[in-house]
């Protein structure tokens, strides 16, 4: 638990744990598009409550009802968090981070097509997602996305195996033993 009351996760915990509800749909956000009631705004808050994206405008409307926002950052045509807001919130260490204006960011969205580089094995890190070349030979995903998407994965099978696991076992009792 952190200072916050918010969970703090490693592999080994459940789904609900490891990937927070308010990042899930982080993928369809749509950070840094414009904002349907102030046009010429940039939706660049997401609530982490409601879990939508918000621009300047609208969040003082919505700082009413008090919700924890995170505020993201456009670098260069990607949209990034800061590494320093995600740490207290979701484990990130393995997500590769980039320096902008002397902050470590995190990008948001999936950075590569999901086709792996051609050639040969090279000894450059790839996103275990996308398949994005990494700066960091010590992470292994490019973006939150890619990190949500596949530890979601990665616990969906991981419970389908608990699951097979159970029938099996249920089977096994049912069934009498003639020993």
């Amino acid at each position: 638990m952190t200072g916050n009351g918010t969970m703090m996760a490693s592999s080994g915990d459940d789904q609900e744990k490891v990937v927070p509800l308010w990042l899930r749909p982080i993928a369809s956000a749509k950070l840094y598009s414009s904002c349907k009631t102030h046009r010429s705004k940039d939706r660049n808050f997401y609530c982490r409550i409601c879990m939508v994206a918000l621009c300047e405008e609208c969040k003082k409307q919505h700082d009413l009802s008090k919700h924890e926002m995170i505020k993201a950052y456009k670098v260069g045509k990607d949209v990034s968090f800061r590494m320093e807001d995600l740490q207290s919130l979701w484990d990130i260490s393995d997500i590769c981070p980039y320096t902008s204006n002397k902050w470590l960011v995190a990008y948001i969205y999936k950075r590569g097509s999901g086709i792996a580089s051609s050639g040969g094995r090279s000894s450059v890190a790839e996103c275990e997602s996308c398949q994005y070349r990494l700066k960091s030979p010590d992470a292994k995903y490019c973006s939150v996305e890619c990190k949500v998407e596949a530890v979601m994965k990665m616990n969906e099978s991981g419970s389908m195996k608990s699951e097979a696991k159970r029938e099996v076992e249920a089977i096994s009792e049912e069934t009498p033993s003639n020993v």
